[in-house]
């Protein structure tokens, strides 16, 4: 399995402001983004390549050669370590300090430590539900 892809995706307007999303490679493929945010679309291309690529290779079937040079073309890259440990949302432990004061505070209110961190980290990093 490779860690890394690049497709080539055509995105055009739809009339009630979506944006389609078509893969030159993957024609059985179309999605749509609700938005014409292009941090939006592209977060949504991303997401649709990477859950291909995961059916095809849970099929064991050969992925497509990536065309090149397709005119108006935006090329999506996806790092598929990821996406992967995305679904499957695989755990590690870190080992952190916290100041008494915090520690004894959060014990008092039963807080639960990993979700904390999960929480705090996510929105460090700007993530919203995932």
């Amino acid at each position: 399995m490779k860690e890394n892809y690049i497709y080539p995706a055509i995105f055009s307007k739809g009339e009630e402001g979506e944006t389609e999303i078509r893969f030159v490679d993957f024609p059985d493929i179309l999605t749509y983004s609700e938005t014409d945010d292009i941090d939006d679309v592209v977060r949504t291309a991303q997401d649709i390549l990477a859950l291909t690529i995961m059916d095809y290779e849970a099929e064991n079937r050969e992925l497509p050669k990536p065309s090149s040079d397709i005119k108006g073309a935006a090329y999506i890259h996806i790092w598929m370590p990821y996406f992967r440990n995305n679904i499957k949302e695989i755990y590690v432990k870190k080992t952190v300090t916290i100041p008494q004061w915090l520690d004894i505070l959060a014990k008092g209110k039963k807080v639960n430590f990993s979700a904390a961190m999960v929480r705090g980290i996510k929105e460090e990093l700007g993530i919203e539900n995932r």
